[in-house]
């Protein structure tokens, strides 16, 4: 019976010592970042520590994050600018200028489509004003049955004639000078039918 006994306390003895050294090759592999694979005696590796780097970049499995491509196709574009209209009232019909006589007159008047016009003098303030439609009516029809492209430049006396009026008239981004002498009765039209040119 001693003997058994002793052969019992010796097998305990052993599997006990066995235990510890498992057990500190383990704590060993724990240490060094490895873990030992108790039946097989091997290292698995290194155990890989999470970041949330490696976890927010997917990888293509190289441990490089894949490269993000430009976009393609073209760019957006930009809003287009309103497109702007030029009124009609702003848009110049006729432009006519006197000057000279005993009084020393300089007189201009601007004529838009809409009939509205700007008299300007200088020896008095500006004036705007508004024509009847049957006068701009009548300008107008003027304006086109004289043939304005045709007119002469200039028709002015020569040599000139002291204290004579010379009026200079722009239509259509021409500009025909007269200082009345000779009649030219497409001109002659006009200059009647611009408002307050003429006045004294």
């Amino acid at each position: 019976m001693r003997s058994a006994r002793a052969g019992s306390g010796t097998g305990a003895k052993a599997a006990a010592a066995t235990a510890a050294a498992l057990c500190g090759l383990l704590l060993a592999g724990c240490a060094n970042g490895t873990v030992t694979d108790p039946g097989s005696g091997k290292s698995p590796g290194p155990r890989t520590s999470w970041s949330p780097e490696s976890s927010a970049s997917p990888s293509d499995g190289t441990g490089t994050p894949p490269s993000t491509a430009p976009p393609t196709g073209p760019p957006p574009s930009s809003p287009a600018a309103p497109a702007t209209s030029v009124p009609g009232k702003s848009k110049r019909l006729v432009a006519a200028t006197v000057s000279g006589g005993i009084d020393g007159r300089h007189r201009s008047v601007l004529v838009n489509a809409d009939g509205s016009y700007t008299a300007l003098d200088r020896k008095k303030p500006p004036k705007t004003g508004q024509m009847k439609p049957d006068r701009l009516a009548e300008l107008r029809t003027a304006l086109a049955e004289s043939d304005f492209a045709k007119l002469p430049r200039t028709s002015l006396s020569s040599p000139p004639i002291a204290d004579g009026i010379t009026t200079a008239v722009i239509y259509q981004g021409r500009e025909v000078v007269t200082d009345g002498m000779k009649k030219i009765p497409g001109l002659d039209r006009i200059i009647a039918a611009l408002p307050g040119l003429n006045q004294p």
